[in-house]
């Protein structure tokens, strides 16, 4: 174990240490490719998820936040089955919504069955057994309360915790994640502070270090305010994040995500920005970039997204430029 002053110089960076430091993350840039969202449109316009950024995804509750993060950890997990790294990597989804079980249902579908069939006790055992032996090569590990566990003397699943459980992976199993995904910002307990303005204002500051000293990327969802729900579009904006001004100047990157069916009627067509319609159907999804460091843009894309197979593609390309974002 380090000492105290070990510790610290760890965080000294002299010019000779930064000149060979930026050097090498350089070189990881050009031979890695970052974790992209995994659709063309989207790919062309966003800079990949490196080690150490903070991702936040915006949206209401029921439009789809789980939903894109259980995507985008399914992807990422193809992605190391390709590269033939399923015993050393994994991603690590970490939950304080839904209990384990309740979650793994994203990663049971595969296409065969919904995540609604599942809740509804629809699905032949043998199926579900048959598909719970793939399940297993699926590098996803979950971190969260499991109704099989119940009864069973838990810690808070505070992010020290967190990061406890996750060095357990490494020294347990000898599995380091490559990215993390949080479920959702405004329900992560912070010992402390009793004011929820203040304590959900520090996350993102801890969530952003926990990604620092893991380096991983770490993609979160928050849950956006009412307000978002007077206007007539209704894709929330960074000052829509309920009570987290901090999440503005902690994120890397910022997506605003609206579910038209949840708010306007099927069948009816809602007009975005510039002037472009799309009929409101149970699949249609706007996705909306409201900050990203490093470039400027903001764009926003209509997607087609099969929320009970994960399964995300373009619907149409829209964009603007109207302003740079925050770098």
């Amino acid at each position: 174990m380090m000492d105290a002053k070990e510790e610290t110089r760890v965080l000294v960076h002299t010019p000779a240490d930064l000149a060979n430091e930026y050097l090498e993350w350089a070189e990881y840039i050009q031979e890695t490719p970052g974790i992209p969202f995994g659709v063309k449109a989207i790919d062309t316009k966003v800079i990949p998820m490196r080690p150490g950024q903070l991702i936040s995804i915006i949206a209401r509750p029921g439009h789809g936040k789980t939903s894109l993060l259980a995507y985008l950890a399914r992807q990422e997990a193809e992605c190391i089955k390709n590269r033939g790294a399923v015993n050393k990597e994994a991603v690590v989804y970490v939950t304080w919504e839904q209990s384990a079980e309740e979650l793994e249902a994203f990663f049971q579908t595969d296409g065969q069955y919904s995540i609604s069939d599942i809740a509804w006790g629809r699905v032949d055992l043998d199926i579900v057994r048959k598909q719970s032996i793939k399940r297993a090569g699926i590098p996803i590990w979950i971190i969260g309360h499991g109704i099989g566990r119940a009864g069973k003397k838990t810690p808070q699943m505070t992010p020290e915790i967190v990061l406890a459980a996750i060095e357990t992976m490494r020294q347990d199993y000898g599995v380091k994640p490559v990215l993390m995904l949080f479920d959702y910002m405004q329900l992560v307990p912070v010992p402390h502070y009793r004011d929820r303005v203040q304590r959900v204002t520090e996350v993102p500051i801890l969530i952003k270090q926990l990604a620092l000293r893991i380096g991983v990327p770490a993609v979160v969802g928050v849950q956006a305010s009412r307000k978002v729900d007077e206007r007539k579009e209704k894709i929330p904006e960074i000052n829509d994040a309920q009570w987290a001004s901090s999440i503005e100047q902690t994120s890397d990157k910022i997506f605003g995500l609206w579910r038209p069916s949840q708010t306007e009627g099927l069948g009816q067509h809602i007009e975005l920005f510039d002037g472009k319609r799309h009929e409101v159907t149970e699949r249609l999804f706007i996705l909306r970039m409201l900050k990203q460091r490093g470039d400027i843009g903001r764009y926003t894309w209509a997607l087609h997204f099969q929320m009970e197979y994960l399964k995300l593609a373009e619907l149409e390309m829209r964009y603007e430029q109207s302003k740079p974002l925050e770098f």
